[in-house]
């Protein structure tokens, strides 16, 4: 198989903040060329994300019994992909695109770097009995098995980004989770810094019952909760060298403290927990980094943004959103995945030693065709 085949891809990404799925069609070889065709977000109902919350709060402690506890609860998360993808590929029909494959990252339910396993859900079989199109699921199986931590698992695609830009530049992913992407012609590193959005959506769920905090206006009227946050930057975590990785649910007990407190004082203090993360993620390049590229939702916190900038103002350190590289950070995710199914059925590395922490480089995935 040619390195430089050219597939037509549908990515599908639905991230831990659990607000919708995001699709992109996309034209790639999975190495150094991607076309972004068309892309599209579905919106989850309140009813379908409180479902997908109850099923994380209502995991067992035990790894056998997780996994029977993921098995028996699929069927859901699988019937609403297959909804959703049924609507993308009528649109795409409507649009004459053939579609050679799928990638498809599931959901996200729990990771556990330090056990070696993570639990994304949907079956790849099932989809593709129904939709008819190969699909490339379980993106990080093969990692973990092979000694990685099966995240992050997007960094040769971020790497295909950074590689078209002419200067000491990283990418920042601020979803759930934050992590960053850094490479040079010697190495390419990855790994989780700390939480992005999934305590300030989680509290603004909470005492506003909104999604998100709306250009960090919440945060932005309120004060910082000095003992939480101190605690916050003695986590043992930020102390960790790479590689490494978070599950969502790592910091709760952060989140348990913060809901005691004044809602805007709690997401102020959630909001700069997040800046600290970046901050201290930062540290571990030892290469000098004149440019942050911002990715997901986290990056249209203006709170975020301004304050990370004046932090990083004295290291000559541009901040920039990755629209004025021409994509839409929305949906890089969903691109992701569809350029690692192509990498997949390449038989190309999807993680190395200093993204995942995997003894050599490694490619993963499982096709159902």
């Amino acid at each position: 198989m040619s390195n430089y085949k050219i597939y037509t891809v549908i990515g599908i990404m639905s991230g831990t903040s659990m607000d919708g799925v995001d699709f992109s069609l996309i034209k790639t070889n999975g190495k150094n060329y991607t076309k972004i065709i068309f892309e599209k977000n579905f919106n989850y109902s309140k009813n379908y994300r409180n479902k997908l919350k109850k099923l994380i709060k209502n995991l067992p402690k035990n790894k056998h019994t997780q996994l029977l506890y993921a098995h028996n609860n699929e069927k859901f998360i699988t019937n609403k992909f297959i909804q959703y993808i049924k609507k993308f590929i009528t649109i795409i029909k409507s649009k004459k695109y053939k579609i050679d494959l799928i990638g498809l990252s599931g959901q996200t339910i729990f990771h556990n770097p330090k056990k070696k396993y993570s639990i994304q859900l949907a079956s790849g079989e099932k989809i593709n009995k129904v939709i008819k199109i190969p699909i490339i699921t379980n993106f990080r199986q093969n990692d973990l098995l092979k000694g990685g931590q099966g995240a992050p698992i997007g960094s040769f695609y971020h790497k295909s980004i950074l590689d078209k830009i002419d200067k000491k530049a990283c990418i920042v992913n601020l979803g759930g989770i934050a992590n960053i992407t850094f490479t040079n012609k010697k190495k390419l590193i990855s790994y989780d810094m700390g939480p992005a959005n999934v305590l300030i959506d989680d509290l603004c769920q909470y005492f506003f019952k909104k999604n998100y905090d709306n250009n960090g206006l919440i945060a932005k009227k309120g004060k910082l909760l000095k003992h939480i946050f101190c605690e916050f930057l003695k986590n043992t975590y930020f102390k960790k060298k790479y590689p490494k990785s978070l599950d969502r649910g790592y910091f709760i007990l952060f989140y348990n403290e913060l809901l005691k407190h004044k809602a805007n004082d709690a997401i102020h203090t959630a909001s700069m927990m997040t800046i600290y993360s970046i901050i201290n993620g930062l540290i571990l390049i030892k290469d000098k980094i004149e440019l942050i590229i911002l990715t997901g939702g986290g990056r249209k916190n203006l709170f975020i943004k301004e304050n990370l900038q004046k932090k990083l103002k004295s290291k000559n350190i541009e901040i920039s959103n990755i629209e004025n590289y021409g994509f839409n950070g929305d949906m890089v995710e969903a691109q992701m995945f569809g350029y690692l199914a192509v990498r997949s059925l390449k038989k190309l590395p999807l993680s190395t030693l200093t993204t995942t922490g995997v003894k050599k480089p490694t490619t993963g995935g499982v096709l159902y065709k």
